[in-house]
């Protein structure tokens, strides 16, 4: 009837499918509730307002703490040398020191590892 355009239909269906697959109940329920400003912001704006939502989310995260850690670290606040163990995880007998994001006493970490 032209009420709402295809690709809204394959949008909103791909969401609903999508949602189901989160293990966790709040996490699930937080993405649901992010899920309908979203959507608004892409009927209103397009693949712009999907934009706008998406770094909106993503500038959120990164200005989070969790007991004075920065959420995103070792990216949010870039240190090169913290990321041994983010995208690719380097051999425990490489990673020595703990990451300058911990913000620990004891820079090393305990024991010495097995080669």
């Amino acid at each position: 009837a032209g009420i709402v355009s295809n690709i809204m239909v394959i949008v909103v269906s791909a969401t609903a499918i999508g949602s189901f697959i989160i293990p966790s109940y709040d996490m699930g329920t937080a993405i649901r509730m992010l899920r309908f400003p979203m959507m608004l912001l892409a009927v209103m704006f397009g693949s712009v307002g999907i934009m706008i939502g998406a770094m909106t989310l993503i500038a959120h995260l990164i200005s989070l703490e969790s007991l004075g850690t920065p959420y995103a670290s070792p990216l949010a606040p870039f240190r090169f040398a913290d990321m041994k163990d983010s995208f690719i995880r380097f051999p425990l007998w490489k990673m020595i020191t703990r990451p300058k994001s911990v913000r620990t006493i004891q820079s090393n970490r305990q024991g010495k590892p097995k080669r």
